[in-house]
């Protein structure tokens, strides 16, 4: 019996990490579900953002950066504890390299002047910081 005491206890740990990975992703999925167009909107206003300012800024002007970028897509319909969170989601999952394809896309296409103001601003904001 003594021998199966570690083998049990192994057995445990690696259910209970299972099940905390599987509750993450679950909670992250149904986050993306819930708030899927605001994330794409603000992976719009972003991603040309870091585009330009990715290699001057440090970790805590991108988090910034993002907040702001969540906060202008939702217009007030989210609060500050979702923004955070969505923000988080959102630079954990940021690919640099799809981010500058689609930069390019949106350059070629054009922007609007509302996309420019905004843009302009969030990065007026973090540079001040």
């Amino acid at each position: 019996m003594i021998f199966l005491e570690p083998v049990i206890a192994a057995l445990l740990g690696a259910g209970v990490t299972a099940l905390a990975v599987f509750f993450r992703k679950n909670i992250a999925a149904q986050m993306v579900l819930k708030y899927g167009s605001l994330v794409k909107k603000a992976y719009d206003i972003i991603d040309p953002i870091l585009d330009k300012n990715l290699t001057n800024w440090n970790g805590g002007q991108v988090d910034q950066a993002f907040e702001l970028a969540v906060k202008s897509a939702a217009d007030g319909e989210i609060t500050e504890d979702e923004i955070k969170k969505i923000a988080v989601y959102m630079a954990d999952a940021w690919l640099p390299a799809a981010a500058a394809d689609k930069v390019r896309i949106l350059e070629a296409k054009g922007t609007t002047e509302e996309q420019d103001t905004v843009t302009k601003l969030i990065t007026k904001t973090v540079n001040a910081s």
